[in-house]
Order: C-alpha cells, then sequence, then structure tokens
C-alpha cells in the first residue's frame, strides 16, 4: 500500500506482524474469499436499510455522542451501523484475520465491536483522527485493532482510508505536550501529520491510500492517524469491520452514545 495508489502483495503472519509495529497498519489483499464478502454485504446492506428507516427524520449530530445506540454519522454523510458477528453468521475467532489479531494483541484478546461503515456520494473527507489515545508514556504494544474488510471493488474515487505511515508512535500526547488527546479522538480541524512532529527534526509521516479489491482487509493500530477520503464518485463505499482489544483494556471512545432510534418498549 503506498500513496501512489498501488496494493501490496500478500503478507506472511510474521510478516504482517511486524508491519503492524512498524508502520502501524497492514493491508491483507484477498484474505476473504468470496462467500464471506458476500454474505457481509448481504448482512450490511439490509441492517442499513432498516436502521436508517427507523431513524426516518430524527435529528442526529456528528460524532460517537451525538448519535444512537444503533447508528452513528462519524462526519457528513459517512455513517456507522453496528453489527455483532452473531448478526453477520460469523464466529469472530475463525475469520481469517484472527491469526494476526491473537499475534499481535494476545490469544486471550477480545472482540469489541464490529459493523458496516458506508459514505454517501458527494460526501467529505474526515479530519485527521485517531480512534482511541496512548495510556503510557512509554510506546507500549498496541491495545486495539481494527480490521476493514472492503465489501466491493473500492476505487480512489470512492474514498477509501488514508493513514499516516508510522503516526501510532507519534499520536501519544503522554509524551508529546503539544498534542490534546480529545483533539486527536474527535476530529478536529486543526490535527493532521504535520501536527505530529511541528517543532522537532521528525520526518513528517507519509500519507498512504490506495483502492482496495472486493474482500482485502486493512487492519491498523487504534492509535494511527488516519481518515476517510471524500467520495467523489456516483457510489456507495461499503466497508465491515471488527474491532479487537487487549483482554485488560476497556476503555470505548467509539460508541458513546446514550440513547436508541426505537420508542421506549418498542
Amino acid at each position: 500500500m503506498n500513496h501512489n495508489g498501488t496494493q501490496t502483495s500478500g503478507l506472511s503472519l510474521d510478516d504482517a506482524i511486524l508491519q503492524l509495529a512498524e508502520d502501524g497498519f497492514a493491508l491483507l489483499v484477498g484474505m476473504c474469499d468470496a462467500g464471506l464478502a458476500t454474505r457481509l454485504l448481504e448482512v450490511s446492506t439490509e441492517r442499513s436499510r432498516a436502521v436508517t428507516q427507523a431513524l426516518g427524520t430524527q435529528t442526529i449530530g456528528i460524532g460517537s455522542a451525538a448519535g444512537f445506540h444503533e447508528i452513528v454519522q462519524r462526519s457528513p454523510g459517512r455513517w456507522d451501523i453496528p453489527v455483532s458477528p452473531t448478526e453477520f453468521g460469523v464466529e469472530h475467532q475463525s475469520l481469517p484475520w484472527w491469526p494476526l489479531i491473537a499475534g499481535t494483541l494476545g490469544t486471550d484478546a477480545e472482540h469489541a465491536f464490529s459493523g458496516v461503515v458506508y459514505s454517501d456520494p458527494g460526501s467529505p473527507a474526515q479530519f485527521w483522527h485517531i480512534d482511541s489515545p496512548h495510556v503510557t508514556v512509554e510506546h507500549q504494544r498496541p491495545h486495539a485493532l481494527n480490521v476493514m474488510v472492503a465489501l466491493h471493488d473500492i476505487t480512489l474515487a470512492m474514498g477509501p482510508t488514508e493513514l499516516a505511515s508510522g503516526s501510532h508512535r507519534l499520536t501519544n500526547h503522554l509524551r508529546n505536550p503539544a498534542l490534546v488527546s480529545d483533539e486527536l479522538v474527535y476530529q478536529h480541524e486543526t490535527t493532521r501529520p504535520e501536527l505530529l512532529v511541528a517543532g522537532t527534526r521528525e520526518n513528517v509521516p507519509k500519507r498512504m491510500s490506495c483502492p482496495l479489491t472486493a474482500g482485502s482487509c486493512l487492519v491498523f493500530d487504534d492509535r494511527i492517524l488516519h481518515r476517510g477520503l471524500g467520495n467523489s464518485s456516483t457510489s456507495r463505499r461499503s466497508v465491515a469491520y471488527f474491532s479487537y482489544r487487549q483482554a485488560d483494556y476497556c476503555e470505548n471512545t467509539h460508541f458513546e452514545s446514550q440513547r436508541s432510534i426505537y420508542p421506549a418498549g418498542g
């Protein structure tokens, strides 16, 4: 995966673990077979239809706390709908990327949440952000990993995920007093790769994005700086995601809403 829009070839498990540690992400091309990708897409499509129909004209803001249990608008036109592994019809420890999760987080790693994220045609690029902050001054192995599964071929025009390579080592607000945790997590307009190295001799992290083929998986450290690019195509961009955490890690900045789209008792 690189900034000029090409995909890597397949990685061995050991190489993927090393790349995750070094770059903060690994791309697993063709990880899912056609049957699994189709099932994830079918379930995602039906769930998004049901949830958006139930949402109707109810007001929904931007961000986790402004959403609902069943749907969050991560940025304008970019929707996140939780779907459990059971609802997807899968057992998460039998999924093809589990060896990488277990090899990085430990064999006692836990499923945190899963679902589908889709961006509407015309939706703008997100602001740069991380998904959860560092918890110690010293750099530690990941406390959480995300697996994003392309449910169809995703062109550059559709706005694939862009990452700042190696930035998982630079987003530590406990070590760098110039960084503000909430501004890293909650999509602040001033957050960008250059901010992470301001006033230092460190190189600005390279921005990496590429088109994805159906069934390919992008695995990344929860602390890496990333964003979804704008969807300038005429088609919806859909990716399933499965997030995992170390057994002793329980912070959650992903789903913070206290309300449901369904009437009480409904």
